[in-house]
């Protein structure tokens, strides 16, 4: 039987940030896993850094002269990441997306986000903000994914099984590790009509825990200091306004394994 046609899109998540240098990106990560596990007769990544959901629409059109069979999907977290967040441009920019690759037999899978560790390691009130970004995602996501045929895929709940070691070194992108966890979901939810053909190889090694701090202080730090201008007064208005309203129900975030 010939393999499936697969066409990865979407954010740098899919580029395969995470898994592998740079200049292999696109053809590593766990969009490139699944094809691979599923012994793909063709594979493409469209996917590229900074991708909003936004941009999906340019995406869209090059994924139709393709005819895919499946389409793979992150989108979302460079949303959260801007000062100008919109959940309901999110899920409408999203939702056209979905509605035009379904017009289409192709099956699509989608993965939600998980929580952005980096900001984990700002004051509470700051990462407590990025978690109902990242919910508010999800969510505009889920509500995007409801009216199509779409697989949609729990991000956080994946890399809470995983633990810590499911996160590159950045706590924003999936690791090695954390790559093979999302194509391992990824292959199950395809079985039923592409059933995998091989296996999905073994991460390379974890970086120690003094080079995880060291890109952490040379690269992780910096980036969240540039990145908190864009985000810094539409975070501090979250803050504010929870301050405000103590009683305002946290967002459920799975903690399993958090770095």
């Amino acid at each position: 039987m010939t393999g499936p046609r697969v066409v990865a899109m979407g954010d740098s998540i899919t580029l395969g940030v995470g898994d592998g240098i740079e200049s292999q990106w696109g053809s590593v990560g766990w969009a490139a896993l699944v094809a691979t596990a599923l012994g793909a007769s063709a594979f493409t990544n469209l996917a590229a850094n900074g991708v909003r959901a936004r941009d999906l629409a340019a995406q869209v059109s090059r994924v139709e002269r393709l005819r895919p069979d499946i389409v793979l999907l992150t989108v979302g977290g460079n949303d959260a990441l801007r000062g100008d967040f919109d959940a309901d441009e999110v899920e409408t920019a999203t939702r056209d997306a979905l509605t035009a690759l379904t017009s289409s037999p192709a099956r699509v899978v989608v993965v939600t986000i998980d929580r952005i560790g980096l900001f984990d390691l700002l004051p509470r009130g700051i990462a407590r903000a990025m978690a109902r970004r990242a919910q508010a995602v999800n969510t505009a996501l889920r509500r995007a994914a409801a009216t199509t045929d779409v697989t949609v895929l729990d991000g956080s709940v994946i890399f809470a099984i995983e633990g810590a070691a499911a996160w590159h070194i950045d706590r924003i992108h999936p690791s090695p590790r954390g790559h093979r966890a999302l194509a391992s979901a990824a292959v199950a939810s395809l079985a039923a009509r592409w059933p995998r053909t091989a296996a999905i190889p073994a991460p390379a090694r974890t970086p120690s825990r003094v080079a995880r701090v060291w890109w952490l202080a040379r690269h992780g730090a910096p980036w969240a200091a540039k990145r908190s201008r864009d985000l810094l007064p539409q975070v501090v208005r979250s803050v504010i306004s929870e301050v405000r309203s103590p009683t305002a129900s946290a967002p459920h975030t799975p903690t399993a394994g958090r770095p």
